[in-house]
């Protein structure tokens, strides 16, 4: 069973029943929705979402990006082409794509859908839960009535805010990063000329960087929309997710950048949403015997490193096939598991924190660093992504 049908919990879902799992998945929401914001995805995620039978259905709706680009925000400067189409595709055996966080979320779903062991329940949200025997046992809210269901094992895939991990837990292990997420998109024929005046590549990834801030743009919708994702400092708002964005606020954030930032900033003054980023300080997979956490619930992290969904796509692979003998053997595999996957979320997270401190960087720091970036082979950067990118999220590199 299954609390939760975003990114974490759909996946979850396929990769169970590929290994011979009935599963049923339960959310909330009566639909799905076009709630959510740009995804970039690495190949130690669309290698999964191939094997799921995902990624065919995705690239109708993705682009493969040609490069990523760092550029120096105040003057516009390219810091660093790294090439990303055919390097992902020769060295790690995969694509590296981009695509709204819907599309892959209706990828997931429309797969779903034609698996007959798949249940997918919407507008049935999960109230409770405890174990039960050899298994667990949930209730259901189904709007009209209660109903109980028991299965093997229930996988809480709620997000940062999950309620499987509050009703365990009594300290709060979910905090404010101090970071905001602003996020916006514009058709391509509402991008303003200064911005297309200057951006290096309209096919590619391109990283802005700045003084505690950075700015982050890339193509979706099969390249018709440009999503937008600024990073700035802000206020703890609690509990709040999603709400309007002040793009004046957003453009003193970035007072001095480039004059193509400000543009897009005013071209989607009415389109930017604010979203503070939070994370989750202990990571944990495994809640009781039969009660596991994936995705955010488990270890909700910063976007630095552009790795939050793939992880998600990888805890689910790599659980799939933890479970994939004699239920007997399931305490050791899930064991093993537990500490392979915090093993991986930790070494991603750290690359979070590095990639953070050198975006932000200023003064003299920031100096060295782009003399760094100019400096050093493009091919020296990719050799350092092996680890991240190679990696398969059974738990083997890609070349062996």
């Amino acid at each position: 069973m299954i609390s939760g049908a975003g990114i974490a919990g759909l996946t979850a879902a396929l990769a169970l029943e590929a290994k011979g799992f009935s599963v049923a998945i339960f959310d909330k929401a009566p639909r799905f929705s076009e709630v959510g914001a740009g995804l970039q995805l690495a190949p130690n995620a669309t290698r999964l979402l191939a094997r799921l039978g995902v990624l065919d259905r995705l690239m109708a709706q993705a682009v493969l990006p040609d490069a990523l680009y760092l550029q120096d925000g105040t003057n516009g400067r390219p810091l660093l082409r790294m090439a990303l189409r055919e390097a992902a595709e020769t060295r790690w055996n995969a694509p590296y794509l981009v695509c709204h966080r819907a599309d892959l979320q209706a990828a997931l779903a429309a797969t779903v859908s034609e698996r007959p062991a798949i249940a997918l329940r919407l507008d049935s949200s999960v109230v409770s839960h405890r174990a039960g025997g050899d298994g667990a046992i949930v209730q259901i809210d189904a709007g009209d009535r209660i109903e109980e269901h028991r299965g093997a094992l229930l996988l809480g895939c709620d997000g940062v805010w999950s309620a499987r991990r509050a009703a365990v837990e009594h300290d709060r292990s979910t905090t404010f990063t101090g970071h905001i997420a602003w996020r916006a998109s514009l058709p391509r024929e509402a991008l303003p000329q200064a911005f297309e005046t200057a951006l290096p590549d309209s096919i590619s990834v391109s990283a802005w960087l700045g003084r505690g801030v950075h700015f982050i743009i890339y193509p979706v919708k099969a390249g018709k929309f440009f999503n937008f994702v600024a990073i700035t400092r802000g206020r703890d708002p609690g509990r709040e997710w999603s709400s309007k964005g002040d793009s004046i606020a957003l453009a003193a954030a970035f007072s001095g950048w480039h004059s193509a930032i400000h543009a897009i900033i005013r071209a989607a003054a009415d389109e930017w949403t604010f979203w503070p980023l939070f994370q989750i300080n202990r990571p944990r997979f495994i809640l009781g015997d039969r009660i596991v956490l994936l995705g955010d619930a488990a270890h909700a992290m910063t976007p630095f490193a552009a790795q939050g969904s793939a992880m998600a796509i990888e805890d689910s692979c790599a659980l799939a096939v933890a479970l994939s003998r004699d239920e007997a053997g399931w305490p050791a595999a899930l064991a093993r598991f537990n500490k392979e996957r915090l093993a991986r979320v930790a070494s991603v997270a750290r690359r979070g924190s590095l990639n953070r401190f050198a975006y932000h960087t200023a003064g003299p720091l920031a100096l060295g660093r782009n003399m760094f970036l100019r400096s050093r082979p493009p091919e020296r950067f990719l050799a350092d992504l092996d680890w991240l990118y190679g990696y398969d999220g059974t738990g083997f590199r890609s070349n062996e």
